[in-house]
């Protein structure tokens, strides 16, 4: 008995003593984790970066509604502080290539909105960009103009036109001078008279440049369709450059290309 009493008080010391065997085995043959090396650092900080944005391979849609520009799928809102510089960003972005471009413009957008993209597309190198909107029936829907920046030095005579505020029409020599005033028609500028008196100005002067705006109070329509006029005005055909100013000018005043 009493040798029974001892086996059975050790039992206890010898299950304890094979379990703690057991775990010093089981933790000698887990594997250790690896250890975080320099690459291993730095690919969480790799993941989070923002992928740069793929350049498109054709020309998207360019779009100048009620609201500003609207470019490849991007708005610039002119308004803010950076506008101008945003615009300038994402135009330099565009395959443009020095080939032509397509500009779409709503009738209710602002010109100097317009012009605004037109200015930026030549600078980054298109030479020409074709401007259509839904204008007059008995008028071009698309008009082809030259960017600002492409013209220098033309003759004093070339014409310029705008629309002004009060829907009037002005024509005037590009050198500055004594000025011709239409007054507004029914529903807007009165362009057959206006017309008329461009079919004599451009006949009068060897430029094959003339120049058109708007005040920024009126709506894009009114401009493309002055520049329609002049077009269709141009009654021997002189006239290969067709020039939207970036800045409105004042009627009468000489025109200060870049500056207004």
């Amino acid at each position: 008995m009493r040798a029974f009493a001892l086996r059975s008080s050790a039992l206890p010391r010898l299950v304890v003593a094979a379990g703690a065997i057991l775990v010093a085995a089981a933790c000698e043959s887990a594997p250790k984790p690896p250890e975080a090396g320099p690459a291993a650092a730095s690919a969480p900080a790799a993941q989070q970066a923002p992928a740069a944005p793929p350049k498109p391979k054709g020309m998207p849609e360019l779009l100048v509604d009620s609201m500003g520009p609207y470019l490849g799928g991007q708005r610039v809102n002119l308004a803010q502080k950076d506008g101008a510089e945003r615009l300038a960003k994402v135009i330099r972005a565009l395959p443009i290539d020095g080939k032509p471009v397509t500009l779409l413009a709503e009738k209710k957008a602002k010109v100097s909105a317009v012009a605004a993209v037109v200015t930026e597309l030549g600078a980054a190198g298109a030479p020409k960009v074709t401007i259509k909107t839904d204008g007059r029936d008995d008028l071009p829907k698309e008009i082809t103009v030259v960017p600002e920046g492409s013209v220098s030095k033309p003759p004093a005579c070339a014409v310029s036109t705008m629309v002004l505020k009060d829907l009037a029409t002005a024509i005037w020599p590009f050198g500055g001078g004594m000025g011709k005033r239409q007054r507004k028609g029914l529903a807007g500028p009165d362009l057959s008279n206006t017309g008329e008196q461009l079919s004599r100005d451009i006949a009068a002067c060897k430029a094959s440049v003339a120049f058109f705006s708007a005040d920024d109070e009126v709506p894009w329509e009114m401009a493309h369709n002055l520049a329609g006029t002049v077009l269709a005005s141009d009654k021997k055909k002189k006239l290969d450059t067709l020039v939207l100013l970036r800045v409105a000018p004042v009627a009468g005043r000489p025109v200060q290309l870049g500056g207004g």
